[in-house]
């Protein structure tokens, strides 16, 4: 029996499946290179936050070598996890990484640092708070895909834009998301960003603390709804326990509620008590488990409104203070009861105790390279 003509069509057949099979890697839209972009993006800056915020909870000198560090591995290995998934050797999208900042076939993430001023992105650059990634099509690899093949196939097919790489910067930005302002006069005492300053721990009150006695500035805070303002059916409460994605509000004015009672400061005492809001930010002893505290970015302006004033205010953003919460004390009822759970203060560590306790603090001022240079706590793709 003549079987030329039956092993002629089993070569034909084999390198039509092996076409099927690699023509398979082309089925990744464009949407989705975009999509997978930006969230290795984000993954890598969460890695660098974490980096940074690990060294400023433990020792703060640390910080510098840490953000001088323009490896940055574990957000690099974050960014290419986050691409190709547990299954690499099927992953549809690749993001080579060689560990140098310039972008070229063998490398798609750079770190660097992102000027918020200016909007702009320098690879490589110093402090690092930023991650650039790049995708592309495992098709269109030379070294698993199809290589030029791959690029050949998809003009004829029509499938997708050949060779579209999409690239996605995520920062770390220093940015409000707390709903409360402090004082300027809490800024006085020269702890100013690098220095991130431990403080006996500071009650800051709503009130005056002696209607008879005028206290201290430094010793209050008031309640804000940052750069929202309160119309229409929304509610202080339903903004604090919302989560409101993190602003920039330096320079720029905040509506502050002038006499807020004590129902926000219940609802900022249940978000910090719940573990599953902003987990990342809190701090916990590493071998009880206990909640140290939460680290926040909070709105300081030059003065606050007296306790007597009523209605909402606006004031200008002077500075930035990042703080850690030790702990929220408040009395009443629990806070943001309409999430459908709601968490107070431990009894023993507030007692009949009311107020914001704080005993980490940094401050910064608007418009200055500080302000640029100090860490974020939330990952935003700016690019």
């Amino acid at each position: 029996m003549d079987t030329t003509y039956v092993n002629i069509m089993l070569v034909v057949f084999l390198v039509m499946a092996a076409l099927a099979i690699d023509v398979g890697y082309m089925y990744v839209s464009d949407e989705d290179l975009q999509h997978t972009a930006g969230l290795s993006a984000m993954a890598g800056a969460q890695a660098i936050k974490q980096g940074l915020h690990a060294r400023i909870q433990a020792d703060p000198k640390e910080l510098k070598p840490v953000a001088e560090d323009t490896v940055q591995a574990p957000a690099r290995v974050a960014a290419v996890e986050t691409a190709i998934g547990d299954h690499k050797a099927v992953a549809l999208i690749e993001v080579p990484n060689n560990n140098t900042n310039n972008m070229t076939t063998e490398n798609n993430i750079t770190v660097g640092f992102w000027d918020a001023a200016a909007k702009k992105y320098t690879a490589g650059g110093t402090p690092v708070n930023a991650i650039q990634v790049r995708t592309k099509r495992t098709a269109e690899s030379e070294s698993v895909g199809l290589g030029e093949m791959g690029s050949t196939i998809a003009k004829i097919t029509g499938m997708e834009t050949v060779n579209f790489n999409p690239v996605a910067i995520a920062a770390i930005p220093a940015q409000v998301r707390a709903n409360f302002a402090i004082s300027a006069d809490l800024c006085a005492g020269g702890c100013a960003y690098p220095n991130i300053c431990q403080i006996p721990e500071k009650k800051l009150s709503r009130n005056e603390a002696d209607p008879n006695k005028k206290t201290s500035a430094s010793g209050r805070y008031a309640i804000t709804s940052m750069a929202y303002p309160l119309s229409g059916g929304s509610s202080l409460s339903d903004m604090i326990c919302g989560e409101m994605p993190p602003q920039d509000l330096c320079g720029k004015k905040i509506f502050v509620a002038a006499a807020a009672g004590e129902e926000p400061l219940r609802d900022i005492e249940s978000m910090m008590y719940n573990p599953k809001v902003d987990s990342s930010n809190k701090e916990y002893d590493k071998k009880t488990g206990k909640l140290l505290g939460w680290w926040v970015i909070a709105p300081v302006v030059d003065a606050l409104p007296s306790d007597k004033a009523t209605g909402i205010v606006e004031l200008p953003v002077s500075r930035y203070a990042l703080v850690r919460i030790s702990k929220i004390c408040a009395t009443g009822p629990a806070g943001c009861a309409q999430k459908g759970v709601a968490f107070d203060a431990p009894v023993a560590l507030c007692g009949q105790e009311s107020g914001l306790y704080i005993d980490r603090i940094s401050c910064v001022g608007c418009g200055t390279k500080e302000m640029l240079q100090m860490p974020g706590l939330f990952p935003v793709i700016v690019q």
